[in-house]
């Protein structure tokens, strides 16, 4: 299991970067294309291309930063702390799945293992906050069970 935290904690990180990097190219070609844009007799049409491009450029870098914050808050988390109870940083496995505690990336895919990256401050992230290997939680209805914490 050690592994495959390792493994995940990897392929977030990777995840993340390919994402920023995706998006900062997006804003370089939104910026290019603003920049490079001609001003044609019809004016009209001009300032709205140009207002276009400054809106995904807005929005990239909107995005840029959310990706910074998530990835300084999984690079800031105790990652080789090890605790008998889930705390953020905790790899987990109950009877539903695994789940890495503390950053929100959703699903991540390691070879056929899949796990759910969830955020301490989600719905199923407060309820196994604090618990302990055997302990039990109902979300959404359905009953699970820790069966491991690292």
């Amino acid at each position: 299991m050690d592994k495959l935290k390792k493994k995940v904690i990897e392929k977030m990180n990777k995840d993340l970067t390919d994402n920023y990097d995706a998006i900062y190219q997006s804003y370089i070609d939104a910026k290019e294309s603003r920049d490079n844009d001609t001003k044609s007799s019809a004016g009209d049409k001009y300032e709205t291309g140009r207002a276009m491009m400054q809106q995904e450029m807005d929005q990239a870098e909107k995005r840029l930063a959310q990706i910074k914050a998530l990835k300084n808050e999984l690079n800031r988390l105790p990652l080789e702390e090890t605790s008998n109870t889930v705390i953020p940083g905790s790899f987990i496995k109950t009877t539903s799945g695994l789940f890495f505690i503390g950053v929100s990336l959703g699903k991540v895919e390691i070879g056929d293992q899949v796990v759910f990256a969830i955020s301490t401050a989600s719905p199923l992230g407060k309820l196994l906050h604090s618990k302990k290997v055997g302990d039990t939680i109902l979300f959404n209805g359905q009953e699970q069970t820790i069966e491991l914490i690292q």
